[in-house]
């Protein structure tokens, strides 16, 4: 950021410079020289004049990639995508796109679900003795399963597909999806409302 900001002020402010002054010439004012649109030489007593000319403009460009490299790089470590980092590119990804970008940071919290669910259930383990007081054994903890929310906050388009799918489940097993695991999987509690039946009243 320090570099970028010393290269701004010569991108605002380019480098002029002017060939053929004599050396007696009177000395000009060079913040003046440097911030004005318009300049007067006149010519000699041999009609000869300056020529006045402007270094190359600097580019902020080699910074603005050098920030989006690091970014990338970044986003390559922790499983996000450069967009997420601020820089967004001209064509937006569709929602697939974006979902298939963040697979690595998904299969990151998978795999920190697996790992925190059993230190929970090794501390739960303790707390579980003394409450009863009496001495379990491990293993009769290890049917025991802590059920985590979904990863992402499933859209329309998850839970039109998550549907799709239970339906033909259902179809082919019947039973197999119902209220209880359907919610691991949407993140959205089961109404406790009876379901209205659509037959007319006897």
């Amino acid at each position: 950021m320090k570099r970028f900001e010393i290269s701004s002020e010569c991108y605002a402010f380019p480098q002029k410079y002017v060939l053929g002054l004599s050396a007696d010439a009177e000395q000009m004012d060079r913040w003046k020289a440097t911030i004005s649109t318009f300049l007067q030489f006149d010519q000699d007593e041999n009609g000869g004049h300056p020529v006045v000319g402007q270094f190359q403009q600097a580019t902020m460009s080699p910074y603005v990639e050098q920030l989006r490299t690091f970014a990338a790089m970044f986003a390559g470590e922790t499983g996000l995508t450069v967009d997420d980092l601020g820089f967004v590119s001209d064509n937006p990804s569709s929602a697939e796109a974006i979902k298939a970008s963040h697979e690595n940071l998904r299969l990151t919290a998978r795999k920190a679900q697996r790992t925190f669910g059993a230190c929970f259930l090794n501390v739960g383990f303790v707390p579980t003795c003394l409450r009863d007081d009496f001495p379990y054994q491990r293993r009769q903890f290890y049917l025991t399963k802590p059920i985590w929310e979904p990863i992402f906050e499933p859209d329309a388009a998850t839970l039109s597909s998550i549907g799709d799918g239970a339906i033909k489940l259902n179809q082919a097993v019947p039973g197999y999806f119902n209220t209880d695991n359907l919610e691991e999987l949407t993140g959205i509690n089961a109404s406790e409302m009876e379901p209205v039946s659509n037959e007319p009243a006897e």
